[in-house]
């Protein structure tokens, strides 16, 4: 563990890119009428994940390159390297390899502690790592890693640990596992001991719809989880579960949306947002939406507005000190430089 505070930052090292939030043209990305955007980071590799840190700063996860970024008064810079990447999809028959991952999520602890998946190792071998400081990945303290917990072959552990959020007490993470379909999990670290254990098992509960991409805590008891389902089908699914009893008490079908990848709670409301990657293999689809989500308190069918209909791959979103949302976006092609965050501005509860 580093230790060293982030006041004390000397070395840390700015990237060649920075933030644009004025200097580029927006793109519109068939945005609803009162809506903004504007680039705020370019030149990611499959950014995976957005987040503000206590003090405001954007923390973005730049999946294929293997690190964490902290962007501050218009500058992007290095806060953790030194990821392991591997390949999500490598082509059967061609041997073509695709969508290079590390790094899937961030979440702050607290002023100076940050949590970051080490997800680029292999399913069984992925850990959350703390940091206290900026450094490489190699100075994180680590939680243990999940064994399978089927009987089925194709299941060798918990991998590509992504979507974490923090209890509202502080004292828990919650983080969305993809392992094997055979058993789907959210998982939970404990911050103090650093324990990651599985807890709400969608498979348990005779829940078919797998891929949870996404954590949010709902009150003090419960804990919403996005599931994104099969790729290209409109099964995306959100489950409140409770703490306690690891029980799902409601569900939400997502009318309208094929691959729910990432949710933020719309300030001083109890509605949401959430983004649709519309997913394929080979090419970033300019599909990708942005939907107003209500929650009906019995569950069935959410009520879903579309705010924009042709963003470039989001997968994941949260919602900034100064009231716009903050997307990541695979941007025109993956595993190349096009990757960004972008921000809307005037989304309303």
């Amino acid at each position: 563990m580093l230790n060293y505070r982030f006041r004390d930052f000397v070395s840390v090292l700015t990237l060649s890119f920075v933030a644009l939030t004025h200097s580029l043209e927006a793109q519109e990305y068939g945005l609803s009428e009162g809506l903004k955007s504007r680039a705020v980071v370019t030149g990611l590799c499959n950014p995976s994940s957005v987040t503000f840190s206590p003090d405001g700063r954007l923390t973005v996860c730049d999946s294929g390159n293997g690190r964490v970024l902290v962007v501050k008064d218009g500058k992007a810079e290095t806060l953790v390297d030194g990821f392991e990447t591997e390949y999500w999809k490598v082509d059967a028959e061609t041997g073509t390899k695709r969508f290079l991952l590390g790094p899937l999520s961030s979440v702050w602890v607290n002023d100076s502690t940050i949590a970051i998946a080490n997800s680029g190792a292999k399913d069984g071998a992925e850990t959350v790592m703390f940091f206290d400081g900026a450094g490489k990945a190699a100075d994180g303290k680590p939680t243990n890693a999940v064994s399978p917990t089927s009987d089925d072959a194709a299941d060798k552990g918990e991998g590509n640990l992504c979507g974490f959020s923090l209890s509202e007490d502080g004292k828990t993470i919650y983080v969305a596992g993809q392992g094997a379909d055979a058993k789907s999990w959210v998982l939970a670290v404990d911050v103090e001991s650093k324990k990651l254990t599985p807890v709400f098992s969608a498979d348990e509960q005779g829940i078919e719809i797998n891929s949870p991409m996404a954590t949010m805590p709902w009150g003090s008891d419960s804990v919403l989880a996005l599931y994104s389902g099969a790729g290209g089908k409109e099964d995306g699914l959100i489950v409140q579960w409770d703490v306690r009893s690891k029980k799902a008490v409601r569900q939400w079908t997502l009318p309208g949306l094929a691959d729910p990848m990432g949710m933020a709670r719309v300030p001083n409301s109890d509605s949401i947002v959430v983004v649709d990657n519309h997913w394929a293999l080979t090419e970033v689809l300019p599909k990708g939406k942005l939907a107003h989500v209500a929650l009906p308190k019995a569950g069935g069918p959410a009520k879903v507005e579309v705010l924009a209909n042709e963003l470039l791959g989001p997968v994941s979103c949260a919602f900034g000190p100064n009231g716009d949302l903050y997307i990541a976006q695979l941007g025109e092609a993956f595993d190349g430089d096009k990757g960004e965050v972008i921000a809307v501005s005037g989304i309303k509860p």
